[in-house]
């Protein structure tokens, strides 16, 4: 192709829209070998600061690894204890992200190195 393409088409724009300011939740699970900087919960956060006031939104970020009976423990009371702290908060809107590896063959996620769970399990809160 010796030139770029002609792409015709129209530009269309609502003629009135409306921007959803309600407290907003962007709560992610990521297994600890993943960097999260740059990862797409991330920059959704930053990038609703655009349009919701950064008071009325809230990211928090829980870093996992399940190896051990220690570590699921651990997870366990992570997870309480962020929903405790969370439970007083007004959040009309939640967006759950789980980051990890998936098993091949099953689709399960990763919660270490070698053993892997269902998205039921991984992001369950059961009090200990």
């Amino acid at each position: 192709m010796d030139n770029p393409m002609k792409v015709q088409g129209q530009f269309q724009m609502t003629s009135r829209s409306q921007v959803n300011t309600d407290n907003l939740l962007v709560f992610h699970f990521i297994l600890q070998s993943i960097e999260s900087i740059g990862s797409p919960p991330s920059l959704l956060y930053h990038y609703m600061q655009g349009f919701i006031r950064p008071s009325a939104m809230i990211y928090e970020e829980i870093v996992f690894n399940m190896g051990t009976h220690e570590q699921v423990i651990n997870h366990g009371h992570a997870v309480n204890d962020i929903v405790q702290h969370l439970s007083s908060n007004e959040a009309r809107h939640v967006v759950k992200f789980i980051t990890n590896h998936s098993h091949d063959t099953s689709g399960d996620l990763f919660v270490s190195p070698g053993s892997c769970a269902t998205v039921t399990e991984v992001s369950e809160s059961r009090p200990l």
